[in-house]
């Protein structure tokens, strides 16, 4: 089922009572919206496909879409999303402008994320809480992050959220989700991420709000365990989903044979999804009635 941001926000509040995580997971084909929605229903729990603003003129021409292409892509997630016997919740992720955030409100998210992380304190707020005056009018979640998590190969030296600005931002903008900085980062992990537990647990003690955890794939069962257990409870996923596809499909390509197109899409989709079912397994996500 396509989720609303009212039943997005009762699975949350399951997710804070119970002390698990559930994976939010970037979705950048029909491929990988496959492996996303065909692992949770496997598990028969609730799951976050997250996506981009594709017109954002700013956005990496990999990552942007004609109106047509945006068009296809959007119709299919809402579509495959209704039909899926478990909550389908549609995330617009890293949002970087007010008129993305509408955008993403217009064509079906249930929450969106403005990030504004890189701006100073004030300007970051002043632009969360203006959509948060949208999103809530329309019924929608909305997503900001204080202190900012980057896209160095690792998070030595990473400056960690101070708990005294999480709770600031959270009381000036009135969100719903908060994204933090404590030792992850985006991308391919070079060498150990150093995440700081105590520091979550002193915000989750702080902030009563959803806390997210950003650049969380390539991490250990424990390092997520021990999130969650801390305070995390959405947990962003990208670039290890696509590793795991890809190395599927050059196992399948090592096998031998003629080199069909759907087997090694399928290879890759297989690879993709039991990789993502053992993650959600290890976040702890539960089933939740709606």
């Amino acid at each position: 089922m396509l989720a609303n941001g009212r039943q997005e926000k009762k699975i949350f509040d399951a997710a804070v009572k119970g002390h698990w995580g559930i994976g939010a997971f970037n979705v950048m084909g029909y491929e990988t919206v496959e492996a996303v929605l065909r692992a949770a229903e496997e598990l028969d729990v609730p799951v976050i496909l997250q996506v981009g603003d594709s017109f954002d003129p700013n956005a990496p021409e990999s990552s942007r879409m004609s109106e047509f292409e945006f068009r296809n892509f959007n119709t299919f997630i809402l579509n495959r999303a209704a039909a899926s016997p478990v909550p389908v919740i549609i995330h617009l992720d890293h949002c970087m402008s007010f008129e993305g955030c509408i955008r993403g409100i217009q064509n079906g998210c249930a929450s969106v994320m403005l990030d504004a992380s890189q701006k100073p304190f004030d300007e970051n707020a002043a632009l969360v809480k203006k959509v948060v005056e949208a999103g809530h009018g329309a019924g929608v979640l909305v997503e900001g992050e204080i202190g900012h998590v980057s896209g160095h190969p690792n998070s030595h030296g990473v400056i960690y959220t101070e708990v005294d600005d999480a709770v600031r931002f959270a009381e000036v903008t009135g969100l719903d989700l908060l994204a933090v900085s404590i030792g992850t980062v985006h991308g391919y992990y070079a060498t150990e991420p150093v995440l700081n537990y105590k520091r979550i647990e002193e915000i989750r003690a702080a902030v009563d709000l959803p806390l997210v955890m950003h650049g969380a794939s390539g991490l250990t069962p424990d390092q997520y365990r021990n999130a969650i257990k801390a305070g995390i409870n959405k947990v962003n996923f990208a670039t290890y989903t696509q590793i795991a596809g890809g190395k599927a499909i050059v196992e399948e390509v090592e096998k031998g044979g003629r080199q069909m197109f759907m087997r090694l899409v399928n290879a890759g989709l297989n690879g993709a999804k039991e990789y993502l079912k053992m993650h959600m397994q290890i976040f702890g996500t539960q089933k939740v009635e709606l």
